[in-house]
């Protein structure tokens, strides 16, 4: 029994630690403010900038990729854009969602936060969804420890490798710069 147990909390920690680094894509029509509390959410676009209401149930979520290809944003932002293979699932919404919603706005949330808004001008057949800004590196490090990059399946395990790398650094300095900050507090409070 204890062995069991054993290796069910190291199954359950490995999978946690496989969420650690969960990077959330969700594209989420845009909804009518009619529909009620139950089915819309009042968000706030900033580039047009206005408010807008879109569909709580997404389109298609990063549950339905299974590789991307990040690239420069040509915004001007600084931020990085990437285009989202999506599965067989994935590829029949976006299609059927392209189809019937044509000149609508469809909106990304990344990470719970409003991405770049986008006019549904076409039929979306091959299961390829481009968000064209709106990624921070650290994001894409995070895609790449759980995505493949398009055209690169092969090398997937020394790409999750490195982007373990970068993770675990990244965490390392957001942990130094707390233990920093906690230290010129305590400094302040003692100074007084």
């Amino acid at each position: 029994m204890g062995r069991i147990l054993c290796l069910l909390l190291i199954s359950l920690s490995s999978v946690v630690a496989a969420d650690k680094y969960l990077v959330t894509v969700r594209l989420h029509a845009e909804g009518k403010q009619q529909s009620g509390d139950s089915f819309v959410a009042e968000i706030q676009l900033f580039n047009p900038e206005k408010k807008i209401y879109i569909e709580k149930v997404p389109i298609v979520s990063e549950k339905d990729i299974v590789s991307f290809y990040p690239f420069p944003a040509q915004d001007g932002s600084g931020s990085i854009g990437a285009y989202f293979r999506l599965d067989a699932d994935g590829t029949n919404k976006l299609e059927q969602h392209t189809t019937a919603s044509r000149d609508t706005l469809d909106v990304v949330l990344i990470n719970g936060r409003v991405g770049p808004a986008m006019q549904v001008d076409k039929k979306i057949k091959d299961g390829l969804l481009m968000v064209p800004a709106g990624f921070t590196p650290l994001e894409i490090a995070q895609l790449q420890s759980k995505f493949p990059t398009i055209g690169k399946e092969k090398d997937f395990a020394t790409q999750k490798k490195n982007a373990l790398i970068i993770l675990k650094e990244s965490e390392r300095q957001k942990a130094a710069e707390a233990k920093d900050e906690a230290k010129k507090k305590n400094q302040k409070v003692i100074s007084q």
